[in-house]
């Protein structure tokens, strides 16, 4: 009989079921914060990998489009996006004969930098472009407001007409100046106001 008592005692008693209810969250929030980073100085380097720094890429991209390391420096120091501008001024040296230095500087007076690479890029592999007239079209592209529009007047005009470069860039620049010029009307001035004298002393 003792024996007995004993046993039944001894054996193990099933766990209530809200300790089993609350068992499960537990080990659910236990595997999350696991998986959390521990600090936030890890959320930052899993967020921003510190080969994608921008100033990083930037740096680099100007120096591989041969812009002295001290420019470059200053450039990506003074951007706002500094990946648009190393861009630009990459493939426009990539991609025509002009200076990475030359680019970088009107990459950064543009507020679209990846539209003034369209521009510069798309006339001169789109049109017969004389090597000396590449800058040309680059401050084309970089007066214009509509880039993108300008490289297609550009482009479409060279491909009926045998104009010259600087006379495609300045008609699709200023079409009504350039009329102007063919039929000898002088180009409209702006009205001057006319300040009368003074009135004579009483």
């Amino acid at each position: 009989m003792h024996n007995r008592n004993f046993s039944r005692t001894a054996s193990p008693k099933p766990a209530p079921r809200w300790m089993l209810a609350l068992g499960t969250p537990l080990v659910a929030l236990s595997l999350l914060a696991a998986a959390l980073p521990i600090s936030p100085a890890s959320a930052i380097t899993l967020r921003f990998p510190r080969s994608q720094n921008p100033y990083r890429v930037c740096a680099k991209e100007l120096i591989e489009a041969g812009v002295g390391a001290e420019a470059a420096a200053a450039a990506c120091a003074d951007a706002l996006h500094p990946r648009d501008i190393s861009r630009c001024a990459l493939q426009i040296n990539r991609k025509t004969n002009i200076s990475g230095l030359e680019a970088l500087s009107s990459c950064r007076e543009v507020r679209r930098p990846d539209e003034l690479t369209t521009c510069v890029v798309n006339i001169n592999s789109k049109t017969k472009t004389q090597p000396a007239a590449a800058l040309l079209v680059l401050d084309g592209c970089r007066r214009s407001l509509l880039p993108e529009l300008f490289a297609e007047c550009v482009v479409g005009l060279s491909g009926r007409l045998d104009f010259p470069t600087d006379k495609l860039v300045a008609t699709c620049l200023d079409p009504k100046g350039t009329v102007s010029q063919l039929d000898g009307r002088p180009a409209p001035t702006p009205p001057v106001e006319l300040i009368p004298p003074p009135a004579p002393p009483n």
